[in-house]
């Protein structure tokens, strides 16, 4: 005998809609609370992870396995940012517009050209556009973390980490040279340094020559097998080229780690990555 109990749910988890002011878009927000019991007065890290849509779910359990393991990591809330999309067959589409846009920094008319007629080979349409983490940042850092402080009052607004990859990296990089105050920890996988002729190297320039200090915990991580994905991409070196960058600025406050996953690719990385990140950062 069996049951359709209908669609699966995480223990521990809600979900809620969120509508931009500063653009037209509504963000689908996925929050994983601890697992274990937390102590009264206790306050909670917030983790931000990017691409929510798919990568909510496995953030929140892995969060929630480190929780309890040999060395645990404290408890903490994991929010996913997502998107809400009408179930259509351009859902896909939108999905990859919405995230080319909120994710880079600049424009790159060349690559959102190729993007758009691959698309459009794979009959897929949507309006493509690019350079829009500026307000993407603006949304996290004056109203998403205020909805998060708002309905649950133990998240510290103090203790803040975001996690990218891909172009999600790009973005968790972007905010690191722009407003590196915007978070405490910083979990990047895989970024995607090539977007607009490695312009995240010279903003990263930019950084250093108005600072003297990033007092953050930075994990970088990439794949081993990335580097065969060729030009432009060439994510393994260009990874190392930056890693190496920031360490030569000597920066008294800057926790950084730099990990390459043997025999990883770059759809396989984000597990283990995930998984070491979270226990570098809160180490």
């Amino acid at each position: 005998m069996t049951d359709d109990l209908g669609p699966a749910s995480l223990p521990g988890t809600r979900r809620y809609t969120l509508a931009a002011t500063h653009f037209d878009q509504t963000f689908l927000i996925d929050v994983c609370r601890p697992v274990l019991p937390v102590a009264a007065g206790q306050r909670l890290p917030v983790v931000y992870v990017l691409d929510g849509n798919g990568a909510f779910g496995l953030a929140a359990q892995t969060a929630q396995m480190l929780q309890q393991g040999q060395d645990p990591i404290p408890p903490i809330l994991i929010v996913g940012i997502g998107y809400r999309f009408d179930r259509s067959r351009d859902a896909r589409a939108q999905h990859i517009a919405a995230r080319t846009r909120d994710f880079t920094p600049t424009n790159d008319d060349a690559w959102i050209a190729s993007r758009r007629a691959a698309m459009q080979a794979q009959g897929m349409k949507a309006e493509m556009t690019s350079g829009g983490a500026a307000a993407f940042l603006c949304f996290i850092n004056e109203e998403l973390k205020p909805f998060i402080v708002e309905r649950y009052p133990a998240a510290d607004p103090d203790d803040q980490t975001i996690v990218g990859m891909s172009l999600g990296g790009l973005f968790a990089l972007y905010a690191l040279f722009d407003q590196p105050e915007a978070f405490n920890r910083y979990v990047v996988v895989s970024p995607s340094i090539w977007w607009d002729q490695r312009v995240i190297l010279r903003q990263e320039a930019a950084l250093a020559a108005r600072a003297n200090d990033l007092p953050v915990r930075l994990f970088l991580a990439v794949g081993s097998m990335e580097e065969a994905d060729g030009a432009p991409y060439w994510t393994v070196s260009s990874l190392a080229k930056l890693a190496a960058c920031l360490r030569g600025r000597n920066y008294p406050g800057l926790n950084m780690t730099h990990h390459v996953f043997q025999d990883e690719d770059h759809m396989s990385v984000l597990p283990g990555a995930l998984s070491r990140g979270l226990r570098v950062v809160f180490a």
